[in-house]
């Protein structure tokens, strides 16, 4: 195991987005609302990718509501836009399944 891996169980909080990269390959965009555990339970908004046959099949089985194991690992990223530099952490699937709502 590697010390970058991500472990969540969710559900969706939007229906997932799709986009197509420079070269066409697609991918998805998606978050996931998990729940703390504890007395005050507070969710966290979890913002996931995923590429290639990944994320054709979560396109395929995923819509609001829909609850997810997912794995992976945390990627950070920085891009500019309108002259502001922006920055960006997202879980990147590498395996899921469909967990009983």
């Amino acid at each position: 195991m590697t010390n970058n891996y991500v472990l969540l169980n969710g559900k969706l909080s939007r229906d997932i987005e799709v986009s197509k990269n420079d070269k066409g390959n697609s991918f998805v965009k998606f978050c996931l609302i998990c729940t703390r555990d504890g007395i005050n339970s507070y969710s966290d908004y979890i913002n996931c990718i995923a590429f290639g046959e990944i994320a054709n099949a979560i396109c395929r089985k995923g819509e609001r509501d829909t609850a997810y194991h997912i794995e992976g690992n945390i990627r950070t990223n920085s891009y500019e836009k309108n002259g502001k530099k922006n920055y960006s952490t997202n879980v990147v699937v590498e395996s899921f399944r469909l967990l009983d709502a």
